[in-house]
């Protein structure tokens, strides 16, 4: 299973390849904005989502490249969708976190709440999989893992394979996947550091500013696209050097 040394490299290159993540720390400027908005979805925000959510997370930070003409339409569609569900429903899905899932605290309830979510949300015409969870991710990001098109593809290969990238694929990808790493790095260095704060904690009070904190689904994604989606150019980076990993410890 994956150890913090291993999270803690794969970190600390992806820091250095996207020159410490500008990018998507612009977005967390917009933080409160956001958590705001999930809380109490309103169609008076609609160009707040689009210039933060659309234009400055799914195309600046995450190369989705949706045209001018589609992102206030695919806006309103991601207030409509929320807007949707019970304000106790989005006050459950905030309150849980990747590391809540690998630990198993995941209801049925909340399961069918996230397959019905991300359903709803692929049915907005421009937003496939990897978008959806893009979107899923920057409104719970304690929560969602994002994944593309080559996890996508490792996972269908995986020890526990999952053929399918809809609403339920999604779910089996964070239990038996996104959760158990969650657990194992959290177990890790608890057991090996003997330190009482969190591996996401340490990783973010280390390589960026504080009070600057990434979350620890954030983080997981980093290891994801550094040794799925960029194989081939920093995959052959792992594993981590051995005296690096001695030192996380």
């Amino acid at each position: 299973m994956l150890t913090f040394g291993e999270l803690a490299w794969a970190a600390y290159i992806y820091a250095i390849v996207t020159q410490g993540d500008k990018a998507y720390w612009k977005v967390e400027q917009e933080r409160k904005f956001i958590d705001d908005f999930v809380r109490a979805p309103t169609s008076s925000r609609i160009n707040q989502v689009e210039t933060v959510v659309v234009e400055r997370f799914l195309n600046r930070w995450g190369g989705c490249r949706i045209s001018s003409k589609k992102t206030s339409r695919i806006a309103s569609q991601i207030v409509k969708q929320l807007k949707i569900l019970e304000a106790a429903d989005l006050d459950s899905l905030s309150a849980l976190s990747i590391r809540d899932v690998g630990a198993g605290r995941l209801s049925g309830n909340s399961a069918t709440r996230i397959k019905n979510l991300y359903d709803a949300l692929c049915s907005i015409h421009g937003c496939g999989p990897t978008v959806v969870s893009k979107i899923l991710y920057i409104l719970f990001p304690e929560l969602f893992l994002m994944w593309d098109g080559p996890i996508r593809e490792y996972l269908r290969n995986s020890e526990r394979p999952i053929s399918r990238d809809d609403g339920e694929g999604y779910v089996a990808f964070l239990r038996h996947h996104g959760g158990q790493m969650a657990k194992s790095v959290s177990d890790d260095y608890r057991d090996t550091s003997g330190q009482e704060d969190r591996p996401e904690d340490y990783l973010s009070r280390t390589l960026y500013a504080e009070p600057r904190t990434k979350t620890l689904a954030k983080y997981l994604d980093e290891y994801l696209w550094i040794r799925i989606t960029t194989i081939g150019e920093m995959a052959d980076l792992f594993p981590p050097p051995k005296w690096l990993t001695s030192l996380a410890h």
